[in-house]
């Protein structure tokens, strides 16, 4: 979205919280919030708040530039790019509106920048993208009396992709966002990505559903399965996965949907066989691959998820989410199977 000469991208709407100073990055629409979860679960309702893989960006010919920003809840990482060049990381301290000065790069004066290389992005594009953890409130960007503009399309990737998922599309627990899986695989692909990773509470809700299939992206992605094994029964996810996948088969949402069933983790090394994970976690992934088949339309692609993390050395010690080693090489392998099958 196009704010006040500003793109904001993974950002659904700016909302007015009352009693807060700032604007709200929220990634998902407000009428999902009230509504998502079930009695066990419910904390879809402030995920869908948290900023992470948000951005803020603009291109300016002013020598310097402030932006003032907030972090609620917990701190949060905000990377400053200048196209894809990586220019200062800071670190949001939660409740302190934090103001940030940033200068054009003196060595840019010393050199012919006509030559430096294009990436994903128009290498005098300003990117400020918020990590992982709490939620951010957008205060102001000055740029002192110079203009500034929203990037053109020609200027980003051509390519758009929405990644829906568990707490691993999320990016947890990688140290630094930009190491999220996603993320690499966009950077290898040279494609722009949105990340609607809902932490703890990706369980499929029709609602959700339905706003993933109303987005206008060339690429969906969806990392199913992870978050429902504690909540369901095998009859319910089948429901749940079953309605995602009618929902965008019915739509004209992206020409390439991947569908991904559970990364490894520690469901299938536990001691205790009645541990309700262990006994779901193959069922849910053949359900999965199944429905896939089912759905029978070509641009909904099953995504082997042990093609892309293969075993434990992916992972941190929970045995869960990928270290950020983990998240770089399953970025690498999902971009080099969508090469090979998509």
């Amino acid at each position: 979205m196009v704010e006040q000469g500003l793109e904001f991208h993974n950002v659904d709407h700016l909302e007015q919280v009352p009693g807060m100073n700032g604007l709200l990055l929220e990634r998902f629409p407000a009428h999902l919030r009230e509504n998502l979860g079930i009695p066990e679960n419910k904390n879809g309702r402030f995920q869908v708040r948290r900023s992470h893989g948000c951005e803020i960006r603009f291109v300016t010919n002013a020598p310097y530039f402030d932006f003032c920003v907030t972090a609620v809840e917990t701190n949060v990482t905000a990377m400053v790019y200048y196209g894809d060049m990586a220019y200062s990381q800071y670190t949001l301290e939660a409740g302190v509106c934090t103001r940030i000065h940033v200068t054009y790069p003196e060595m840019y004066r010393q050199v012919d920048t006509e030559l430096i290389s294009r990436g994903r992005f128009a290498p005098y594009i300003w990117r400020i993208q918020f990590g992982l953890g709490g939620s951010i409130y957008f205060h102001y960007l000055d740029t002192f009396g110079h203009d500034r503009r929203p990037p053109t399309a020609e200027e980003k990737p051509a390519i758009l992709w929405a990644a829906y998922g568990s707490s691993i599309t999320c990016g947890s627990v990688a140290a630094l966002y930009s190491n999220s899986y996603i993320e690499q695989a966009a950077l290898h692909l040279g494609y722009d990505v949105m990340n609607k990773g809902l932490s703890g509470s990706c369980l499929c809700e029709e609602k959700v559903a339905d706003y993933l299939a109303s987005l206008q992206v060339d690429v969906l992605s969806v990392e199913l399965g992870v978050n429902m094994l504690l909540f369901f029964e095998e009859d319910e996810f089948r429901r749940r996965v079953q309605y995602l996948l009618r929902k965008v088969k019915e739509s004209s949402v992206a020409k390439n949907i991947y569908v991904m069933d559970i990364f490894y983790n520690r469901a299938p090394v536990l001691l205790d066989h009645e541990n309700i994970q262990y006994r779901h976690y193959e069922p849910f992934r053949k359900i999965v691959k199944n429905l896939v088949q089912e759905t029978a339309d070509h641009r909904i692609i099953s995504v082997d998820a042990n093609a892309i993390a293969a075993d434990a050395t992916y992972l941190s010690v929970d045995l869960l989410h990928p270290s950020d080693q983990g998240h770089i090489r399953m970025g690498w392998n999902l971009a080099e199977w969508i090469r090979k099958h998509g």
